[in-house]
């Protein structure tokens, strides 16, 4: 079972390479890996944003801070004093921070706008790869089935033009030899009443007895002979309308008694076979314009 799935895997491989969809595939796996990355970085850019507005917001709340004591400077207290000298060495530190972050956001905007764009190029160009890949399945199908149809119109004109004058040859070959035997057998019972008449006149000398049997044997032999031409001549007028010469089947000839008003013998599952046939050419047919009308 191991071996099997492994050879139907190796298979589907190598029909893929074939194909061009093993280029598709790893296109499918660069997408899923670029939106993995696309997801993290809008992660980071979410990240990013919220720490730039948090600097923002720390550096505006000490500039506001650092307003109100400006406004009350004639009425300070030794905590404002330490208040404001506290504020003023951070702002600095608040301004770097907001700078820090300002410039993390930009890159990240920068990575995440990168990523995106490369993911979308990457998806119309999986779009036009498997374009180009149904266009050959649909082509190489197309191909397939005219194949197909060749081919059974190969073997049909091989059918009739050398298999059905072999078959024939060998129809008449055994009618020929059935016939010779039939004659043989005839000649044989005439063989046999005469040895008869002859034993009767030798062992009796009974002259009436001898006339009557020599009537009757006459009488047989000209009556088996009588069946045996009548059959000859059934079987040969058979033979004539069913086939056509072979001495003069030539594949031209073939060629022109398919399309001739000779009268033939056929069964009952034959023209079955045959609509059913015809049935199946049409409908290959129909599929085959079809996709050439859908193509275009």
């Amino acid at each position: 079972m191991d071996n099997l799935q492994s050879s139907l895997f190796v298979a589907s491989r190598r029909l893929n390479d074939l194909t061009g969809y093993t280029g598709i595939e790893s296109l499918k796996s660069s997408i899923s890996a670029q939106e993995s990355r696309l997801s993290s970085t809008r992660a980071r850019l979410q990240a990013a944003r919220a720490a730039y507005t948090a600097a923002i917001q720390t550096r505006s709340a000490s500039q506001r801070e650092v307003n109100e004591l400006l406004q009350r400077k004639h009425a300070w207290t030794a905590l404002d004093l330490e208040r404001f000298t506290a504020l003023y060495r951070s702002d600095h530190a608040n301004e770097q921070a907001e700078a820090k972050a300002q410039a993390e956001l930009n890159e990240v905007e920068r990575e995440a706008e990168e990523a995106g764009a490369r993911l979308s190029e990457s998806i119309l160009t999986r779009y036009h790869e498997e374009q180009i890949w149904s266009d050959k399945i649909r082509r190489m199908s197309t191909w397939g089935t005219w194949g197909l149809m060749g081919v059974n119109v190969l073997l049909f004109l091989v059918f009739q033009i050398g298999v059905e004058p072999w078959r024939r040859r060998r129809l008449v070959k055994g009618f020929e030899e059935k016939v010779v035997e039939a004659l043989e057998r005839g000649e044989e019972k005439g063989v046999t009443g005469g040895s008869g008449m002859a034993m009767v006149n030798d062992g009796a000398g009974l002259k009436p007895m001898v006339e009557k049997e020599e009537e009757a044997a006459r009488s047989t032999s000209i009556g088996v002979e009588m069946e045996i031409d009548k059959e000859v001549e059934r079987e040969v007028v058979a033979a004539q309308i069913s086939k056509p010469s072979l001495l003069y089947w030539t594949p031209l000839a073939a060629l022109k008694d398919l399309f001739s008003d000779r009268q033939i013998t056929l069964r009952r599952i034959d023209v079955t076979l045959m609509m059913a046939e015809g049935a199946a050419a049409g409908m290959v047919a129909v599929g085959v314009i079809a996709t050439l009308l859908r193509s275009r």
